[in-house]
């Protein structure tokens, strides 16, 4: 099936459309954003992996056979994106206590979206398990099924999280003032909920935490 262009087309878009719908800190900043800032700053988010992914796939496609310890690497990530998620949902909690009319927060900036991709593990989860094999096999056939595949599981990643983004953007109109701050509120507490199990799942790969607890 990878030998074909329309299998790896279908292998790529069927690997990247559930990354997309699958919860996770990406899909809570997407919908804060979102509710926020309207569509276009909630696809920012939505698009942010077309820009960060590529040193991620490009190091896992060239030494994913090579690394000895994957596993430490993935633990510091997770851990570095625990960190990451207690600021932004500390930051999300205390803007929605701000009165609306006097201030507005800021959407977020082009380095805390950088950052928040390139802390999330998930990315490095996917290239340095599912995504460099399949990448790399479809490039030692040819460079179009390489490209085919690259191109079909981001259409499917980022398409969806930017459909979410403008499902989002066509809920603010019916959201009141107290259920924003109540939305924005609990949005901002999931993101420190994530940022728990960033934390355990760093503690577990490093022996810190026993399995038995999963």
């Amino acid at each position: 099936m990878i030998e074909s262009i329309i299998g790896i087309l279908t292998i790529g878009f069927l690997l990247g459309a559930p990354a997309g719908f699958s919860p996770g800190p990406m899909m809570v900043l997407i919908i804060a954003e979102t509710l926020r800032h309207g569509i276009r700053a909630g696809a920012k988010v939505a698009f942010m992996p077309l820009l960060t992914d590529a040193p991620v796939l490009l190091v896992s496609g060239f030494l994913f056979t090579k690394i000895s310890n994957v596993d430490f690497m993935l633990g510091v990530i997770s851990m570095a994106g625990a960190a990451f998620l207690i600021y932004l949902g500390v930051k999300g909690v205390k803007n929605s206590s701000a009165e609306i009319s006097d201030y507005t927060p800021k959407p977020l900036s082009l380095r805390e979206l950088i950052i928040a991709n390139l802390a999330n593990p998930n990315p490095y989860l996917f290239w340095f398990t599912v995504g460099a094999p399949l990448m790399v096999r479809s490039f030692q056939h040819s460079f179009s099924l390489g490209a085919a595949f690259l191109f079909s599981f981001y259409l499917g990643l980022v398409g969806v999280k930017f459909m979410l983004a403008i499902v989002a953007g066509k809920s603010r109109s019916f959201l009141q003032e107290i259920w924003y701050r109540r939305i924005m509120q609990f949005l901002g507490f999931v993101l420190i909920g994530f940022a728990f199990f960033l934390f355990r799942d760093g503690l577990n790969i490093f022996g810190l935490y026993p399995n038995r607890l999963y």
